[in-house]
């Protein structure tokens, strides 16, 4: 190959990768270049020799995005480690209901304490049932399920998730609206309570199972929930009757008998209220789950447990109910009396956090009184609130106290204001959660969040 080829070829190859080739002298836009599409990259901007009129300049130039690291930020998390002290006898923090009224029937054989108590099953698979009740003078609505797939679904993964699996919610569903014999008016109800005490209670349960019996099989329902038409006002709150009430008691299906039954009405219509949380409510109740505090005036624990308001915040089930109704294990309750306790870290892992760990401290302080200690995290049953519900949460138990009294009190820190929901119907009471760093005590007891992230660590002492 002769000497002039060889150049020739250089100088084209060359040429070619120019544009590919950054030129690496400073440059300005506007200033002269010698190859259309070599480019310079000066700064966060790549310059471009492009065609301007008849001169070859370079472009205004275009930011470059600067590739970001391959290394993955690691996240951080808590290292579970068994409590630094041995946990006492776990009989030393069942504490037992002092009551006058703990050995009654009815609404009474809800204990606060222990011995537990059943009433409607509360481990195992159960079949729940879902009936649409119309009338003459207001016919149901064509796509029903529509409106109440999604409560029933909750309702089924609340059970399961409060229980630890131990209780799960298998439902069956009418395909078509039950008509009742009478008109909406033969069946108003104002305010929610027990069948008994409503004029139409007893008249609305029995026409509504034997409307729907001949069509719809009983068998191994447990508990029977009822919708009625959309935009119905005849039943302004709900209604609903419960293992003990005579109506429930002495009405037989062709399969056999229910435990209970609920009707949410028009409340839980609007106001951003929902079904589900109605249901495990007052299906709690029929599995011997009492209410906290009042059912109409607030009370210091609203918002807190769903046994207090199926409005409230968080929509948990507290540890200490948990405890009673059989669902958090012993080997979850970390167990010291306060006249043993030493300064003793404890790791907690959160009510609905499925890892295996310690859940819940029990302190008694008496015979009759303890100091508990959970932890707490926003899960999908939570409502929207200002402050984030991730934390540690301390309260009092209060064996003295029945069903529908505060016998459960949240320890809350004084400089809290009042907080409300932006997405739920909520009572505004001030957050009891406490966060890292934070200290409290009460009843001789002081704790302290040493740190939170999946789980929290905390310190528990003895006042001196």
């Amino acid at each position: 190959m002769n000497k002039k080829l060889i150049a020739f070829l250089s100088v084209v190859f060359l040429l070619a990768f120019l544009p590919l080739v950054p030129a690496n002298a400073a440059v300005k836009a506007g200033d002269k270049c010698t190859q259309v599409g070599i480019k310079s990259v000066i700064g966060s901007k790549t310059f471009t020799c492009i065609k301007s009129g008849k001169k070859l300049a370079w472009n205004k130039g275009v930011s470059t995005k600067k590739t970001s690291s391959s290394k993955t930020s690691k996240i951080e998390t808590i290292n579970y480690s068994a409590p630094s002290q041995p946990s006492a006898n776990i009989e030393t923090c069942k504490i037992v209901e002092k009551t006058k009224n703990r050995i009654s029937v009815g609404p009474s054989m809800l204990p606060t304490g222990f011995p537990r108590h059943t009433i409607a099953q509360k481990i195992g698979t159960v079949k729940w049932a879902l009936i649409p009740l119309d009338f003459s003078d207001l016919p149901g609505e064509t796509d029903f399920k529509s409106r109440i797939d999604e409560q029933m679904k909750l309702t089924s993964e609340w059970f399961d998730t409060v229980s630890e699996g131990k209780y799960k919610v298998e439902w069956v569903v009418a395909d078509k609206w039950v008509r009742l014999p009478g008109k909406t008016s033969d069946y108003e109800i104002s305010q929610s309570v027990n069948l008994n005490n409503a004029a139409n209670g007893p008249k609305l349960f029995k026409d509504a199972m034997v409307a729907a019996d001949p069509s719809f099989n009983f068998t191994g329902v447990q508990t029977v929930n009822f919708i009625l038409p959309k935009g119905q006002s005849f039943i302004q709150e709900s209604s609903q009757g419960f293992p003990w009430d005579e109506a429930v008691k002495n009405l037989v299906t062709n399969e056999g008998s229910v435990s209970s039954y609920s009707i949410p009405g028009k409340m839980f219509d609007s106001d951003n209220r929902q079904y589900w949380s109605y249901f495990a409510h007052e299906f709690g109740h029929a599995m011997a789950i009492p209410h906290i505090g009042s059912s109409r005036e607030p009370n210091p624990y609203m918002g807190l447990d769903i046994m207090s308001s199926q409005d409230g915040e968080s929509k948990e089930l507290s540890g200490w109910l948990r405890f009673v109704a059989g669902w958090l294990d012993n080997e979850r309750v970390y167990c010291k009396p306060l006249s043993d306790l030493q300064n003793t870290e404890v790791t907690l892992v959160p009510l609905s956090n499925a890892n295996s760990g310690i859940k819940m401290v029990v302190v008694p302080v008496s015979e009759t009184k303890a100091v508990v200690i959970e932890s707490r995290r926003e899960t999908k049953f939570s409502c929207l609130m200002p402050s984030k519900r991730n934390g540690v949460l301390m309260y009092t138990y209060d064996a003295t106290l029945m069903h529908g009294e505060d016998f459960l009190k949240p320890v809350t820190p004084v400089d809290r204001a009042v907080e409300y929901s932006s997405n739920c119907p909520v009572v505004g009471y001030p957050n009891p959660i406490l966060y890292k760093g934070q200290k409290i005590s009460v009843e001789g007891v002081t704790i302290e969040v040493v740190d939170s992230l999946n789980y929290d660590k905390i310190k528990i002492s003895k006042n001196s």
